[in-house]
């Protein structure tokens, strides 16, 4: 029978007992541990978000209101006051919409989104009135963000 001897790293690298060689080798043989790190790090690294910490969310808010509403308005007028818009609000990061929000009756709106900078935009569907200005929101954890936005009837 014949008997072979099982060598650790420290008896068969005499480089290790000095302190050298401790770190990813190069050359053909790798230590298995370093490829593991570089492949886990850049799988860390790869799936990295917008966002300061993955999985939080933090709530926007705001309304959609529309004016002018009437072609001479007269301060303090209640019937020249600004209405709210029809529709739905998205929230993009560059091309991609994250999300998306109703407003209701009242203009008003609201979504819990992923930590981050978003555009907010209204849609009005295939009607070319209002107008409505797009608006920067940042969403922080387990905050709200007020996102107000002023769309024009293109009443003058």
């Amino acid at each position: 029978m014949l008997r072979t001897a099982s060598l650790d790293r420290r008896t068969a690298d005499p480089g290790f007992a000095r302190g050298g060689n401790r770190g990813c080798r190069r050359g053909v043989q790798v230590d298995m541990r370093c490829v593991i790190v570089v492949a886990a790090v850049s799988l860390i690294v790869g799936c990295g978000t917008t966002s300061p910490r993955s999985g939080s969310n933090g709530r926007v808010s705001g309304h959609a209101l529309a004016g002018p509403t009437c072609p001479v308005e007269q301060p303090g007028d209640p019937n020249c006051q600004p209405k709210p818009v029809q529709g739905s609000v998205q929230f993009a990061q560059g091309e991609h919409v994250v999300s998306s929000a109703r407003i209701d009756a009242s203009g008003a709106f609201a979504a819990e989104i992923p930590v981050g900078t978003y555009t907010v935009t209204v849609d009005t569907g295939d009607n070319a009135f209002p107008v409505c200005a797009p608006v920067e929101v940042e969403v922080r954890a387990d905050a709200e963000a007020v996102a107000e936005i002023s769309c024009d009837t293109g009443i003058r």
